[in-house]
């Protein structure tokens, strides 16, 4: 099933339905580059990774990623709508760049 996260300023939106359905009680992801995809995947916060930080009260996630993604693509103000799917085999939401 496709759902939509948004990239804007370096940072992506998740709304609290997404997290809670994939990431409910982590606290931080590792973004990785998978040939012409990526991927956000859970880690234990000990092992370092980005916060997944509240937004707001509803529970919508923000993850600060700027480094990661200069890296890539101009950094802009513009919101990116990005499509997402989960990946059982990588236990991970995977994404491709416009």
């Amino acid at each position: 099933m496709m759902q939509q996260i948004t990239l804007k300023n370096g940072n992506l939106y998740l709304d609290s339905e997404l997290y809670d359905t994939y990431f409910n009680t982590i606290n931080a992801v590792a973004l990785l580059k998978q040939e012409s995809t990526f991927l956000i995947m859970p880690v234990q916060q000990a092992g370092g990774g980005l916060l997944l930080k509240i937004k707001n009260a509803k529970g919508d996630r923000i993850i600060h990623a700027i480094e990661f993604f200069q890296q890539y693509l101009p950094i802009t103000n513009e919101a990116i709508p990005l499509q997402v799917e989960w990946s059982s085999e990588l236990c991970a939401l995977r994404f491709s760049l416009p």
